[in-house]
């Protein structure tokens, strides 16, 4: 049986806690990133095929992804390299499904059957649905689309992994909740 949901509301207030204040989570995410060394190896893989800030955005999130489940509480095992081959082949079938990578590609990604899919809607928002800040690298559709996908193979394999504590109250079924993307902060440097 899958596991219960973590709630959006949770996802997203984690999410930014991470972006606001990266320090205090580098440590937890450095850890935890080589706890989970084959899904590293399986992501620092496949960022060959990616440019050189994309692969770096696609190792941040997968560190990002792991942290939740560990917030969330209860045992995550390090995953296997079959568990990470069955969760990359369960992607590569459901691709055709959310593909073309057009205007209707988030809606299509949001309605296909995901792992805690909150979580992996948090990542389409960051990756195709908000406004860059002006610090972060800025990458093309095709490159967001493959971060993604590294997405939902980590959390495939980290739920397939992973024990909610006694007292988790999930979700037991998907529906979308939409958050209303932040627009960056507006540079407030006085122009000379």
């Amino acid at each position: 049986m899958p596991n219960l949901f973590i709630s959006r509301q949770q996802v997203h207030a984690w999410s930014d806690s991470m972006s606001d204040d990266v320090d205090s989570h580098q440590a937890s995410l450095t850890r935890l990133l080589k706890e989970q060394r084959r899904l590293t190896k399986f992501i620092e893989e496949n960022a060959e095929s990616m440019q050189p800030a994309t692969a770096g955005v696609s190792q941040y999130m997968t560190g990002v992804v792991v942290r939740m489940f560990d917030l969330a509480g209860g045992r995550l095992r390090s995953a296997t390299w079959a568990q990470v081959r069955e969760a990359a082949a369960r992607v590569q079938g459901g691709i055709n499904d959310v593909l073309p990578l057009d205007d209707g590609f988030v809606e299509r990604a949001r309605s296909v059957d995901r792992a805690q899919p909150h979580i992996l809607d948090e990542a389409l928002m960051a990756l195709f649905e908000r406004e860059q800040e002006e610090d972060e690298a800025e990458l093309d559709m095709a490159e967001c689309l493959k971060v993604y996908l590294m997405m939902w193979v980590a959390c495939e394999v980290l739920d397939n992994n992973w024990k909610p504590p006694k007292n988790f109250e999930g979700e037991d079924s998907y529906e979308y909740v939409h958050i209303e993307p932040e627009k960056p902060a507006a540079d407030e440097t006085p122009e000379a």
